[in-house]
């Protein structure tokens, strides 16, 4: 993150970026510096990169509203083929920065995470809050188009950080995404992350699972569908006595791996009215039987049935009209 790029800006505002190709780079190409509010970076390919594609904000919070990063525009752009040099490079890498808005960009081949947003490690004051991550197309993280990789660990197709009140993860599609040892995530909520919905997303072929919370607060996850999970599908890994998140009117589909991951047997987390539907095997939860699972409070209304995709094998999930979600 401590690399610079190609184009800074500071203090700039309402002004536009706009059909512009940066390539053949040893940095990033864009920064959105401090008091950088209200710009619009659109329509841009962003290739052939040292390092990533977007930074916006700074690490350490504004002490003063007038000189914060927040409000900015990331539309309609083709970010791929970094991380060249600097090999943890990110796609777009927000920091301490509320309020932006990320609509229809393709993201892929990195290194390392395709988003990641936040810069606070826990339940700490944090200035993330209102980000909205939308229609996005975020594939071949970890590793390459080419088959290249993975050489890092710790990784997502979006990564969180700290508090996000009011920020929205949705309609985006996240796929192929591995990593060398452990995190090939494809929504990865770090530590701290809190308050953010997560909805109407397909996440498929992930080394690691769709969907990890390693812990927070508060977060909705609902109407998304999770699929071919390599090890494992959902995972949590910190129990804590609030409510970790609801995971709720979601389909879970898998061919090998586990189901869940990390410990689900304490805590707080609410699970109902999701459609599982494992190919090879059985519904199991830590060991528990679909029967066990729902005894315990969970999935009170879910179902184990074919959710009958159109051709999931050739990524087409579209529902057939007899599906049973």
């Amino acid at each position: 993150t401590g690399v610079p790029a190609a184009i800074e800006w500071e203090g700039v505002r309402f002004s536009a970026l706009d059909r512009c190709v940066l390539s053949h780079l040893g940095t990033y190409a864009i920064a959105l510096g401090e008091g950088c509010r209200d710009n619009r970076i659109a329509e841009c390919e962003l290739y052939d990169l040292g390092a990533g594609g977007l930074k916006i904000g700074m690490k350490a919070i504004a002490s003063d509203s007038l000189i914060g990063t927040s409000d900015n525009l990331v539309i309609n752009n083709h970010i791929h083929d970094g991380g060249r040099i600097f090999h943890s490079a990110i796609g777009i890498w927000v920091a301490q920065s509320p309020r932006n808005q990320f609509i229809h960009n393709h993201i892929h081949d990195f290194y390392y995470s395709g988003f990641s947003i936040g810069w606070t490690w826990g339940y700490g004051p944090a200035d993330a809050a209102g980000n909205i991550v939308e229609m996005n197309h975020v594939h071949h993280i970890g590793v390459m188009s080419d088959g290249d990789g993975p050489i890092l660990s710790d990784l997502g197709g979006i990564y969180t950080l700290g508090n996000h009140q009011g920020s929205m993860i949705r309609n985006n599609v996240f796929h192929d995404i591995s990593a060398r040892v452990y995190g090939g995530w494809g929504i990865y909520m770090d530590e701290g992350s809190t308050g953010m919905l997560i909805e109407n997303n397909v996440v498929y072929r992930t080394i690691h699972g769709g969907f990890h919370q390693h812990y927070g607060r508060e977060n909705i996850v609902r109407n998304n569908i999770f699929a071919f999970g390599k090890e494992q599908q959902i995972q949590r890994t910190r129990a804590e006595s609030h409510t970790s998140f609801a995971f709720e009117n979601n389909i879970v589909l898998w061919n090998e791996g586990k189901l869940f991951q990390g410990n689900l047997r304490d805590g707080d987390a609410l699970f109902d009215r999701n459609i599982y539907w494992p190919l090879k095997g059985e519904f199991t939860a830590d060991s528990m039987t679909f029967g066990q699972w729902q005894r315990r409070g969970n999935d009170q209304h879910s179902q184990i049935a074919d959710p009958l995709f159109v051709n999931p094998q050739s990524d087409d999930f579209r529902l057939r009209d007899d599906s049973p979600a």
